[in-house]
């Protein structure tokens, strides 16, 4: 799911946008409580970043438009960040419900895959999506952030699809990665350290646009 994707939302009342929007601010501030997972990264496209929205006053927020809410944020400074999902985020699980042909053991995880990564700025109230994966236009190797609710391990190749699975999950946030090509795709773990691309579609009065997100409601 994309922000552009959305319907727009009722805005809010100018007074608690900015009460929230200094919440933000402060609690990007804070650093990662201890025992919390760390989602850490780095813009591949730092200059698309500085020059439309320049390169202060910037953060990175893990949005989950089914709760609507901010789930986690972080500064981005110098194209780098460190987000932390708090221990007290109770994600909504699914089965993940695999193609035949795929085998999960000892049993089947139920999951959920973290929904978008926005970087907002703050002063100019101008939001854009951030994908991770090894190219911004044309990308072979894309990541998701995924919840399990048990340790796994999946294996197996989609019978009459040309999509296979070599994936271990641990209970918890997991990296995971489709790599495309040819026509074949694989889930497996993430390769360390990809980046990730701000997409080049801005949308302004962010507040507005998504105020049950930025509410909180």
């Amino acid at each position: 799911m994309n922000a552009a994707d959305l319907p727009a939302a009722p805005a809010p009342r100018p007074c608690r946008a900015g009460r929230r929007a200094a919440l933000l601010t402060a609690a990007a501030l804070l650093g990662t409580p201890a025992g919390a997972v760390s989602i850490d990264g780095r813009l591949g496209n730092p200059g698309t970043v500085t020059q439309a929205l320049g390169g202060s006053d910037l953060l990175v927020l893990l949005a989950s438009f089914s709760d609507g809410r901010i789930v986690g944020t972080s500064p981005l400074t110098g194209g780098l960040f460190s987000l932390s999902i708090p221990n007290d985020f109770a994600p909504r699980l699914s089965p993940m419900n695999l193609c035949a042909g795929v085998k999960a053991t000892p049993s089947e995880p139920r999951t959920y895959t973290a929904e978008t990564l926005l970087v907002y700025q703050v002063r100019r109230n101008v939001v854009a999506t951030m994908t991770q994966a090894d190219s911004a236009t044309d990308p072979t190797r894309r990541t998701q952030w995924v919840y399990s609710d048990r340790a796994a391990r999946i294996q197996g190749r989609c019978t009459g699809l040309n999509t296979r699975y070599s994936l271990t999950l641990r209970q918890g946030w997991n990296p995971v990665m489709t790599v495309s090509r040819s026509g074949d795709f694989q889930v497996t773990n993430a390769t360390p350290g990809l980046p990730y691309w701000v997409q080049e579609t801005f949308t302004s009065n962010a507040r507005t646009v998504f105020g049950t997100l930025f509410d909180g409601r």
